[in-house]
């Protein structure tokens, strides 16, 4: 039988400028000016090169023979990874023997006793089982919690998809992996890391003990002076405050002066002490009511330097943004709104969790940070659950992984923007230097 022609499909020219990025920055990251210890540029340019070429057809036809025969096991191997991936695990087969129950004696067929829900699979306790045994009654590691966790780390998309469409009997919720995941994060930075506390309240103690420039003692001893001459009931002493006041006015209006000049920065705290007048009236009111006082000081406690909470916030922005980046006008959604949030609940244990594993290797923990994993593992995870998730292409998944960033940029901007244009509106400013 004869061999079909080999023809070669032409390059496109996007393919050809993203080789050449990857190529310079590649470039730039082995040079030793650039004191990187990763060679992530130079991984993507030769993966991205490889997944050209085959499907571009640029290798010579006798090399790509070689290749494939040299890389069929292992095509082999992935593609039986690949479709363990999408299924997950398969339920167990259904017994139609009929069995009695040890625990109520009712006799069923199956692999449950229909009526009290044991297992009919009871064996003996033995010493050579005391391992698993062990495992599973104290730590429950055959527990949902375990094996999300463990489907987080090879198949997070499928899962995903899985639990939105409904098999979530093997699955803990989302929104309760996220503050488990949190704990369990914090409690490995403290056994890994035991001076992060000390850490932080150093920190809190130098930022306390930070010199005031010389204008900002001026003002302070201004608004002190004034706050005396308020209390006093004594014409004189209140003259003479005035007087002590007007000087210092002076020195003040003179070294900003000479700041201007020589080119400090001025800060206007015109739209800080706005915000901070609209936040304390904001407080005032609610404290008016007894019921809502309590809630506000509840959600002050718990929200303050509480991990989880801050990482909740986070989930309908990125619900939001990812919803419109895969949105297709000619086809319905396939998620709505509460779904994107689980997931984007999912995503966030999954970066909790590669955070918790990164840890002890580190041997630091950033616990101020959101993430412990920088911001480019992020966005390859994200790449790769969308991937999983919506079964799309890599290339797909990388555009509209970038245009759910893009899209998270723009509605923090469009908050801030609507925020001051609150702020001036409550307050009735509109001369706000920004």
């Amino acid at each position: 039988m004869n061999r079909a022609p080999h023809t070669k499909k032409r390059i496109h020219v996007l393919q050809i400028f993203w080789l050449l990025s990857l190529l310079f920055l590649s470039y730039y990251e082995l040079t030793p000016l650039s004191e990187a210890d990763t060679f992530l540029f130079p991984l993507l340019f030769l993966m991205s090169l490889f997944y050209i070429a085959r499907r571009r057809r640029i290798l010579p036809l006798a090399w790509h023979d070689a290749l494939v025969r040299w890389l069929h096991p292992l095509t082999v191997r992935f593609r039986a990874f690949h479709i363990w991936q999408i299924r997950g695990n398969v339920a167990p087969a259904l017994n139609g023997k009929p069995c009695t129950c040890k625990n109520c004696g009712d006799t069923f067929t199956g692999n449950f006793c229909p009526r009290c829900g044991q297992s009919r699979n009871t064996p003996r306790y033995v010493l050579k089982g005391i391992v698993g045994n062990v495992l599973r009654t104290v730590f429950r590691v055959d527990g949902k919690f375990a094996h999300t966790l463990l489907e987080l780390l090879y198949r997070p998309g499928h899962m995903m998809r899985d639990f939105i469409r409904g098999r979530r009997v093997n699955y803990t919720l989302p929104l309760p992996m996220v503050f488990l995941m949190t704990a369990f994060y914090m409690l490995t930075a403290q056994l890994i890391v035991p001076e992060i506390r000390e850490r932080k309240g150093e920190k809190v103690e130098e930022a306390s003990e930070a010199p005031l420039t010389k204008a900002e003692g001026l003002r302070r001893a201004i608004r002190g002076l004034e706050e005396i001459k308020t209390d006093s009931d004594n014409p004189i002493g209140q003259k003479n405050l005035e007087i002590s006041i007007r000087e210092i006015e002076k020195e003040l209006a003179k070294v900003e002066r000479q700041d201007s000049i020589a080119g400090t920065p001025q800060p206007d705290d015109n739209l800080v002490n706005t915000s901070i007048s609209f936040f304390k009236k904001v407080e005032t009111a609610i404290e008016g009511v007894p019921f809502l006082s309590n809630v506000w000081s509840l959600m002050k406690r718990w929200g303050h330097g509480n991990k989880a909470f801050h990482i909740l916030l986070t989930l309908p922005l990125l619900a939001i943004a990812t919803r419109w980046a895969f949105y297709r006008r000619k086809k319905p959604a396939e998620y709505n709104l509460m779904e994107h949030i689980f997931i984007q609940a999912y995503i966030a244990a999954q970066i909790l969790l590669i955070s918790t594993l990164v840890v002890p290797f580190n041997g630091t923990a950033h616990v101020d940070d959101l993430y412990e994993v920088p911001e480019w593992i992020i966005f390859l995870l994200f790449w790769w659950d969308y991937r999983q998730l919506y079964l799309c292409t890599w290339w797909r998944s990388f555009w509209k992984t970038l245009l759910m960033f893009g899209y998270c940029l723009l509605m923090v901007i469009c908050l801030a923007t609507a925020g001051v244009l609150l702020l001036c509106l409550v307050e009735g400013t509109t001369n706000l230097n920004l």
